[in-house]
């Protein structure tokens, strides 16, 4: 066999004579592999080492193919997210393991952005897992560990907590027996201690005959059609969920510059960092550049700007300690765009509202509004000095015009409500202060709904 140009080549006896004398003529100048030394011996040709061709042997590597593993869960609706509700000892012992079971099991494995080989919804408010297990904690009843699962991106985010999941965890503790529920019981308060932010949340519960949840019911949240069972929740001591302070950075509002490829002039922009129940940054709308406000909170444009501001309020609260490293951790802090409510000659809205708002989750506009952004705004609403406070007052002086009457002020020492307007409907929420106007708890209201329970095939 000869090797002529990469090509291997079998000749006959009479074309050997043939090549030979080819080769004879070309052999000083051109040297072509011959394969087999004992041909080129035959040849008459002194070949070199290098010359020669070693003999391929093709190698076939052993493929480990991964095999199909099940995980017990039970699918959710809870608030305005869903998600997977998982026992902690259906997972890994160690909690560093979790990540490719639950990435699978949603199908973000392969940072795919539509999640086709998982449960996940593609959207950053249906790829949501709540862990659950017994607590060892005499002031609760379960553990609840929040997971922030990527869409387009094989990342988990374990940062901050949900508070629609969180309305979840009550129901799913009472149905899969972690809470005991006494004979003719009708509601019960199931205690929730959450390991993201190490707070506490409480969740009353309606119960039926069996001792097991009620799901339906005639009270409607927004950004869901169907109505269901009230599910009160109370975040208790919320203040300084992940920094130890309600104003990390010590000021009630504070000023960032902002640059992007699109706005490369430094704009200043007024934030208010609050953490209570998550970390949120409040921006005033009024400083969104025009242009971007007119693109809208959807457009890439602006949600680069409010991703840089997002980026500028974590190192401001010391949740990093560069941009570059926010940009890492989608999931905290989280930011949030507020402004007077809409009034009838916009979108057709009464002004029922106190503030109205627009928040971001995951570089995406948000639908509605995260419970643990509704707390941390209503908490805002109660510090002088914050953007939220002076939104607040300048509502109240307009109602008050229009009215042409003066509202009574609600008093800060023990109790407030305040209405929050989202793109989906209104959220009112109980701000309750308790000594030195620390804020004690904050309340507000949520349904959920089982979808289906069983075993979710992954490969691993």
């Amino acid at each position: 066999m000869i090797l002529v140009e990469g090509l291997k080549y079998h000749p006959s006896p009479e074309r050997i004579l043939v090549l030979h004398a080819i080769m004879a003529t070309t052999m000083r100048s051109v040297q072509p592999p011959i394969q087999n030394a004992s041909l080129a011996h035959m040849l008459g040709y002194r070949l070199p080492p290098y010359r020669l061709m070693p003999e391929v042997k093709s190698v076939t590597k052993a493929v480990q193919r991964k095999t199909r593993n099940y995980l017990p869960a039970v699918w959710m609706r809870a608030g305005t997210s869903k998600g997977l509700f998982i026992h902690r000892h259906d997972l890994p012992p160690r909690q560093e393991e979790w990540g490719p079971v639950l990435l699978s099991a949603m199908g973000s494995q392969d940072s795919d952005p539509l999640q086709l080989n998982g449960v996940g919804g593609a959207t950053s408010t249906t790829s949501k897992i709540s862990v659950v297990a017994p607590s060892q904690r005499p002031d609760a009843h379960v553990d609840y560990t929040f997971v922030q699962v990527s869409v387009g991106s094989s990342k988990i985010d374990m940062t901050g907590n949900c508070g629609n999941m969180a309305a979840g965890v009550g129901p799913f503790a009472v149905d899969e027996g972690l809470v005991k529920v006494e004979q003719g019981q009708r509601q019960v308060d199931v205690r929730i201690f959450n390991t993201n932010t190490q707070r506490t949340l409480v969740e009353t519960i309606e119960v039926d005959e069996h001792g097991r949840c009620v799901e339906d019911g005639d009270f409607g949240i927004p950004g869901v059609l169907s109505t269901g069972s009230c599910i009160k929740m109370s975040f208790e001591d919320p203040e300084g969920a992940m920094t130890g302070r309600l104003l990390p950075s010590g000021s009630p509002t504070d000023t960032v510059e902002v640059c992007t490829e699109t706005l490369p002039r430094p704009t200043r922009v007024r934030i208010s960092a609050i953490d209570a129940a998550n970390p949120f940054v409040f921006v005033d709308r009024s400083d969104v550049p025009r242009s971007l406000g007119e693109l809208g909170p959807a457009h890439s444009d602006y949600l680069s700007f409010m991703e840089e501001v997002r980026r500028q309020g974590a190192v401001l609260m010391g949740l990093a300690q560069t941009t570059e490293q926010a940009a890492r951790i989608r999931g905290t802090p989280k930011v949030a765009v507020v402004s007077l409510p809409s009034t009838p000659g916009t979108s057709g809205m009464p002004v029922l509202a106190d503030v109205e708002v627009q928040s971001f989750s995951m570089g995406k506009p948000h639908s509605s509004l995260q419970m643990t952004g509704a707390v941390p705004l209503a908490a805002a609403a109660c510090i002088q000095g914050t953007i939220i406070e002076n939104i607040v007052a300048q509502t109240k002086a307009l109602r008050d015009a229009a009215s042409h009457s003066s509202s009574r002020a609600e008093s800060l020492e023990s109790f407030r409500t305040l209405t929050i307007q989202h793109p989906k409907g209104l959220i009112p929420v109980e701000v309750h202060m308790g000594n030195e106007s620390k804020i004690s708890k904050v309340v507000l209201s949520r349904t959920a709904r089982r979808l289906f329970c069983g075993e979710v095939a992954y490969l691993a």
